[in-house]
């Protein structure tokens, strides 16, 4: 269970730095990497325990994230936690490899019992999100500037 980083809008600034790809590629790994710690540092909290469910908890789903029953990056690293070059494209990925997790905090598999009790998956994307984009919005401004300076 992962979430998949895609950013909308970096066309323009991609086609005038086709003279220095490597720049660009570099700002993208960068950016992406700072967002991947957005992510990681979006980590809810563990829900109190269901005061009428006997399971002991043992926090796997939280450090599968890299984090503990207090959220956050409090963890160590996430299973997935990688950024990579696919085809043009740069591609951050965050998440799980529990095979429960969806049934947990998945978006559309979330098991009955845990929906209203658990966050989801997509609730770290969407705390996150608004920092997310104002790190790629610093990152296009910086790539804007270094093309001015440059005469391109």
């Amino acid at each position: 269970m992962t979430i998949h980083l895609e950013v909308e809008g970096l066309e323009e600034l991609r086609e005038k730095y086709k003279d220095a790809p490597q720049r660009f590629k570099a700002a993208m790994f960068k950016t992406t990497e700072g967002s991947l710690l957005v992510l990681h540092e979006n980590v809810p909290p563990y829900p109190e325990a269901n005061p009428d469910s006997t399971y002991i908890r043992t926090g796997t789903l939280g450090r599968s994230l890299g984090s503990s029953f207090g959220g956050g990056a409090s963890g160590g690293e996430p299973d997935i936690y990688t950024v990579k070059q696919m085809g043009s494209e740069v591609v951050g990925e965050f998440g799980t490899r529990l095979e429960y997790a969806p049934y947990v905090i998945g978006e559309n598999e979330q098991a009955a019992q845990h929906r209203g009790r658990w966050w989801t998956i997509g609730t770290i994307a969407r705390n996150a999100q608004a920092k997310i984009e104002r790190l790629f919005q610093i990152a296009a401004e910086e790539l804007a500037k270094w093309l001015d300076a440059n005469g391109r």
